[in-house]
């Protein structure tokens, strides 16, 4: 009867929901202080903070986790029948092994794969009126993702290549002492020999290594296979990370251009407003010099124009023109 060990993603689940239950009670407290005095946060008055659902690619976070987990399990049971597999005390048939060892590997492998295209699938699952802060955060996880993944294919594929190694040691240890490269008898004289000097459980242990070898070498073909296809995940997920800099640093010339064109804004602020005030400067200059009726009737008017509100027809209210 077959069985799944599912602790470590039992374990793994529990204590991601405890964060995100916590993270997200700080971020309520967080939210709730008002950003202006004198704000009123009370529900009953219909100003404050209502409590949003959070998006839908943590759901696709968790999952990737969760096959993070998985992964670092499979890695550590691959080890261990690696282990059991080079350092059996006998020759006996190990066809049962061998095949744990390949479906292990091919498990592995489908995970690294499923990883990547699920990080490579979370910026499509965030929302489209997404804040920018939720956007930085989404780039953050991704990178933290692919970092992962990353580090994991390395480990993984060092553990093929140090498997490949031994067995290819091993049979080198086997080739010395079972070399059938070399003839060493005539087919004349091969049934002669056997007759005289092997018996029957010889030529079934020659058998036997026979095709110990040749399943060796099947064995090393598909760690051969794997290893490649692992340095196709390793180049995809040094992509990504390359790309996820790439955006970084157009975030941060964007911002350095939004403050330069701040403090140039500002000084045309100024530069107005110093504009702006001359006029009635100059106006009051003349008042003291004795100018016509007139000119201070033109004066009062205008001062009575910049200070009091415009009407509809563009003429203070209450008064009209001469």
């Amino acid at each position: 009867m077959a069985t799944r060990r599912l602790t470590d993603a039992f374990l793994l689940l529990r204590n991601n929901s405890i964060q995100t239950r916590q993270l997200l009670a700080e971020q309520l407290a967080d939210d709730r202080m008002a950003l202006v005095s004198g704000i009123s946060l009370d529900p009953e008055a219909a100003i404050g903070v209502t409590k949003q659902s959070p998006p839908k690619w943590v759901d696709g976070v968790d999952e990737i986790q969760c096959d993070v987990g998985r992964i670092k399990q499979k890695m550590k049971d691959l080890a261990i029948l690696h282990d059991q597999h080079l350092n059996r005390p006998t020759l006996d048939d190990s066809s049962e092994q061998e095949h744990a060892i390949e479906i292990a590997t091919q498990e592995v492998t489908q995970l690294f794969h499923r990883c990547q295209r699920a990080v490579q699938a979370l910026p499509s699952r965030a929302r489209r009126a997404c804040s920018e802060q939720e956007e930085r955060l989404l780039r953050n996880v991704v990178a933290s993702l692919a970092q992962a993944l990353q580090e994991l294919s390395t480990g993984f594929r060092l553990a093929q290549s140090g498997y490949l190694k031994r067995m290819k040691n091993r049979e080198e240890r086997s080739q010395h002492f079972f070399d059938t490269s070399v003839p060493l008898m005539d087919d004349g004289e091969d049934n002669t020999l056997y007759d005289r000097g092997f018996t029957d459980d010889q030529l079934v242990l020659v058998e036997q290594n026979t095709l110990m070898v040749e399943e060796r070498e099947r064995e090393i073909r598909q760690i051969v296979q794997s290893i490649s296809d692992l340095n196709e995940i390793f180049r995809d997920l040094g992509a990504m990370i390359v790309e996820q800099g790439t955006v970084l640093d157009r975030i941060d010339y964007s911002v350095e251009q939004a403050c330069m064109k701040t403090e140039d804004g500002l000084k045309q602020l100024h530069k107005c407003f110093t504009r702006k005030i001359r006029p009635v400067h100059f106006l009051v200059s003349l008042r003291p010099a004795g100018v016509s009726s007139h000119v201070r009737w033109s004066f009062s008017c205008f001062t009575s124009v910049r200070l009091c509100p415009f009407s509809a027809t563009g003429r203070p209210p209450g008064q009209r023109w001469p």
